[in-house]
């Protein structure tokens, strides 16, 4: 009994949290979306609510396994957040999808191949399976999870549990990273010279010739 209670507080704080920032049911947007991670062998091997340390807390997403190195995609067009790595969710990622204002965790990943502010396509290749962080002895798995705005995570399995899987990530456009362009170099300003500037060089350099040319008369005169 005292496990049960803790599990229904938790599913019904979620079903709160997820029903002011979301309008559709949780399986019309698992149409919209793409599972995480590519591949038939991927399966769902710890869900929402597990207890983790001992029952000192709960697990806040779900674990998809699969071997290292899977492949891990967008779930929808979006564009990339956050690019971390901590002791607990080692190599993560945080994608902010364009059509919802939650946001998707991917932790433990093995590696990244996007770069923090990089728009994403759904199903664009954006990391592989690992276990990083505190996943170190565990079985290769993909930690996957949901949080509102306001960092509150809900159940996120109702959402990709029916979502068509993919087995190769999709092409990637040669999309923008949101970096402020590197600043254009100035060349110095080109001084255009004036006609009577001109005639002032052409004068100078006339003088010079002339003194040049009167100082060598002189020495062969003494010479002769």
């Amino acid at each position: 009994m005292k496990k049960i209670i803790p599990l229904v507080v938790m599913s019904s704080l979620a079903l709160l949290n997820s029903s002011y920032i979301i309008k559709d049911s949780p399986s019309e947007i698992a149409k919209q979306l793409v599972f995480p991670v590519t591949g038939d062998q991927a399966n769902i091997g710890s869900v929402w609510g597990d207890e983790r340390d001992g029952g000192k807390r709960r697990h806040e997403g779900i674990d998809i396994f699969a071997a290292k190195g899977t492949y891990v995609v967008a779930i929808s067009d979006g564009y990339i957040e956050v690019i971390g790595n901590d002791d607990i969710g080692g190599n993560n990622i945080t994608l902010q999808p364009d059509d919802y204002s939650w946001n998707a965790y991917y932790a433990h990943l093995d590696k990244i191949y996007v770069n923090s502010g990089q728009r994403v396509k759904k199903g664009q290749l954006i990391g592989s399976v690992g276990n990083t962080g505190n996943a170190k002895t565990t079985p290769p798995h993909l930690h996957f999870g949901i949080y509102t705005s306001s960092n509150v995570a809900f159940d996120p399995l109702p959402y990709i549990k029916t979502s068509p899987k993919i087995t190769t990530p999709v092409q990637a456009d040669n999309t923008e990273i949101a970096r402020a362009p590197a600043p254009k170099k100035q060349q110095a300003p080109v001084v255009k010279k004036s006609s009577t500037d001109k005639q002032v060089e052409t004068t100078i350099k006339n003088a010079a010739v002339q003194v040049i040319t009167n100082a060598i008369l002189r020495k062969i005169r003494i010479r002769l």
